[in-house]
């Protein structure tokens, strides 16, 4: 573990040195470059039951560099690096696929099952963003590489892949503890995986769904939408998300050490609701749409949905 430290701080400074100095976002970076060096401190010092899973999920890194080096060179390739949403459920499902395939004294019908709901959820996520993703580089990834200009292509492999990669690392924490599970039938917690898995999968492909045939209608144009999911909560698509991934924890609690990974959906939900992705969407919307957007944030919750409408539509 001394020589992977190394590595990972060599990789460090590399990512430190191609940082530009107007680069956004430096702590963002820090805190990421930090967490394997943080994981490997852990596992130097964890009795043997923790050691294990640690030890596989730290594996995992290997895999997460690798797919993230394979998406950052077909986006070099197309000169598109929005290409990361289509790679990012790829990397998610690789990490978790090669932990449970190094870590699984043998594969049980229970990790299948749980990597059969993840293949899943990265196909839908995959044909999900291909569309909007492929073809034209979208924000801010075309910002990005108009303001870093020649520095781009080298920043773009540590700001977008490796920083988004380091991210669904952590979140792939569980599928360390799922394949080293004494467990090799499906248990009750695993059932109640597969239960808030379902519901999570149904508010992502629900809201997707009704946001696109909104968009769809030219009259909508500047509008906003609040109507079906959207007038329960701001992001029921990234609410759905963090419950998929709430899902394969439950599937984690059957190893006597698994309730630690629940760092890992607790940062999913973070990361979503408060930390990046809800906050960029909605600072967007804010500049776009004004007025009407303040009159929804005051209407709708942020994150977490409301069970109950008023007659009028608001939220009670």
């Amino acid at each position: 573990m001394t020589y992977a430290l190394i590595i990972w701080l060599v990789f460090i400074a590399c990512w430190r040195l191609a940082m530009p100095k107007e680069a956004r976002g430096r702590n963002w970076n820090y805190s990421h470059m930090a967490m394997p060096g943080v994981a490997m401190a852990i596992y130097a010092f964890a009795p043997a039951g923790l050691a294990g899973p640690m030890e596989f999920w730290l594996w995992g890194l290997i895999t997460m560099v690798v797919l993230g080096t394979i998406g950052w060179i077909i986006g070099q390739a197309l000169s598109n690096h929005s290409i990361m949403d289509v790679v990012y459920p790829c990397i998610s499902f690789g990490i978790a696929l090669s932990v449970a395939l190094m870590a699984a004294p043998e594969m049980t019908l229970r990790i299948y099952i749980a990597l059969g709901l993840m293949a899943f959820w990265m196909l839908r996520m995959v044909r999900h963003a291909f569309g909007t993703n492929y073809e034209v580089e979208q924000q801010p990834y075309a910002a990005h590489r108009k303001r870093f200009g020649k520095r781009w292509p080298v920043w773009s492999f540590f700001a977008v892949y490796m920083l988004q990669g380091t991210l669904v690392w952590v979140w792939c924490l569980p599928w360390a503890f799922i394949a080293l599970s004494p467990e090799t039938t499906m248990h009750v917690t695993d059932w109640i995986g597969v239960a808030v898995w379902i519901v999570g999968i149904l508010f992502l492909i629900v809201a997707d769904a009704q946001m696109n045939a909104f968009k769809a209608n030219p009259a909508n144009k500047g509008g906003i939408m609040d109507k079906g999911l959207w007038a329960r909560s701001r992001h029921p698509n990234y609410f759905g998300e963090c419950l998929t991934w709430f899902g394969y924890f439950m599937f984690a609690l059957s190893h006597p050490w698994g309730w630690i990974s629940i760092i890992a959906p607790i940062y999913t939900t973070w990361f979503m609701g408060w930390g990046s992705a809800a906050p960029g969407n909605e600072g967007h919307m804010r500049k776009t749409r004004g007025a009407l957007w303040d009159d929804y944030v005051a209407r709708v919750p942020l994150f977490f949905p409301r069970l109950f409408l008023r007659r009028d539509g608001g939220n009670s």
